[in-house]
């Protein structure tokens, strides 16, 4: 059990409620955990996509971009009764994912560098930005707003809706056939490619999918923003890469954990709330953040996948 990546996370989590009250008290409250928990189904939405590239061996940096003209082609479209909010939805979503389709058809198929390929996607949906918006934000429909920060049985929708998204993706990854076969893909291509698996396809679909869960979060952001700045997806890169390895997804590709992504992305919300009511300078608590993430980050590196290792954390050897 304590071998899996998620458990190891959750661990994590555990701990930094545990110490959060005696910081700071009011970072646990009822009131700031519900305002927490959207920003931390954010992350997660936009994590879970960058964990199927990371899968795939690749790293999607064009994830900012993908956020921000989700949220802004929602805001705008969907105001626009000709339109309608339903139709600027599906357009946000879909017309996004194509940036990362082609970001998948040119590291697949040419085989470019990921980061290169990733690097002028977002330089492309930036400028796609700037020309729709013409330099200013739009104002998201009211409905849309009601939606982001309405509550299912006290939670907040936003989290219900990743929870639903981890689980279901979770259970495709372990459970089916299509699952394994992408791990498989990202674990070893080259024998994946021998046994007749189509590798350049899972590759193309790890980049789309990250891309569509981006504009997701985009929409949903420019609902809970009601007015989405021109940069809103900028805060989300980052986030998403540490979220991923701090729940336990090697950055060699393979196998991971869409739980234990979840688990970071939370962690990373809690902490950025816990430092925030600690201290007000930005300098401090970029600091703070960055130690606290790197000593995770470098605990499940070192403890991860290793069976052995951690028993022998928590037993001492005999000596004969």
């Amino acid at each position: 059990i304590l071998s899996w990546p998620g458990t190891r996370a959750f661990i994590a989590v555990a701990l930094l409620f545990a110490v959060s009250p005696l910081i700071a008290p009011a970072s646990v409250g009822g009131t700031a955990v519900i305002s927490m928990l959207p920003f931390a189904a954010l992350i997660a939405i936009v994590a879970i996509g960058q964990t199927f590239v990371i899968q795939q061996g690749g790293l999607d940096l064009s994830l900012p971009g993908a956020v921000t003209l989700g949220a802004l082609l929602a805001s705008s479209m969907g105001s626009d009764p000709a339109i309608g909010l339903p139709l600027a939805i599906a357009i946000a979503i879909v017309g996004t994912s194509l940036f990362g389709l082609l970001s998948g058809v040119i590291v697949a198929v040419f085989g470019l560098p990921p980061l290169v390929v990733t690097i002028a996607t977002n330089a492309l949906m930036v400028g796609a930005v700037q020309a729709i918006s013409g330099g200013f934000s739009g104002q998201s429909d009211p409905n849309l707003s009601a939606f982001a920060i309405s509550k299912f049985f006290g939670i907040p929708v936003l989290a219900v809706i990743a929870l639903v998204i981890v689980l279901v993706v979770q259970a495709v990854l372990k459970f089916t056939r299509l699952g394994r076969r992408f791990e498989l893909v990202g674990e070893n291509p080259r024998s994946a490619e021998i046994i007749g698996i189509p590798v350049k396809r899972f590759v193309i679909s790890a980049y789309w999918l990250a891309s569509a869960l981006a504009a997701t979060a985009g929409v949903l952001l420019a609902g809970l923003l009601r007015t989405p700045t021109l940069t809103a997806g900028d805060n989300y890169l980052l986030p998403s890469i540490a979220a991923v390895v701090l729940g336990g997804t090697a950055l060699t590709g393979g196998r991971g954990s869409l739980i234990g992504t979840a688990f970071g992305a939370l962690f990373l919300a809690q902490l950025t709330q816990l430092v925030q009511t600690f201290t007000t300078l930005t300098a401090v608590q970029n600091i703070v953040q960055a130690l606290i993430i790197g000593v995770g980050i470098v605990a499940q590196l070192q403890l991860g996948g290793s069976t052995t290792r951690l028993k022998n954390l928590a037993r001492k050897r005999s000596t004969p």
